[in-house]
């Protein structure tokens, strides 16, 4: 997400469909233009077993501390989860 870039935070996406073509295809559909991880079309897979995704695909966004703030949110709710911690920023910078 280029409007964010430089900010304190990450997000990342976790992708479990068995066709990892199709994966690849979904992103473009669906517009996410975050760093997408594949985990090997497996719901059990390292990544979804460490971090307990419970939908697919999934999008986690961690704060600056490295904070998982928002677990499996949907696409559409992504840019006011977003808007919310940079408000939340602002508010604690002196």
């Amino acid at each position: 997400m280029k409007r964010l870039a430089g900010k304190p935070f990450t997000m990342l996406g976790v992708n479990s469909d068995e066709d990892r073509e199709a994966a690849k295809k979904s992103l473009v559909r669906e517009q996410l233009t975050w760093p997408n991880w594949w985990d090997d079309g497996r719901i059990d897979g390292p990544i979804h077993t460490t971090w307990q995704v419970l939908e697919r695909p999934a999008i986690h966004i961690l704060d600056g501390k490295g904070v998982i703030r928002y677990k499996n949110i949907l696409p559409k709710d992504v840019d006011e989860a977003i808007d919310g911690l940079l408000e939340e920023l602002a508010k604690a910078t002196p």
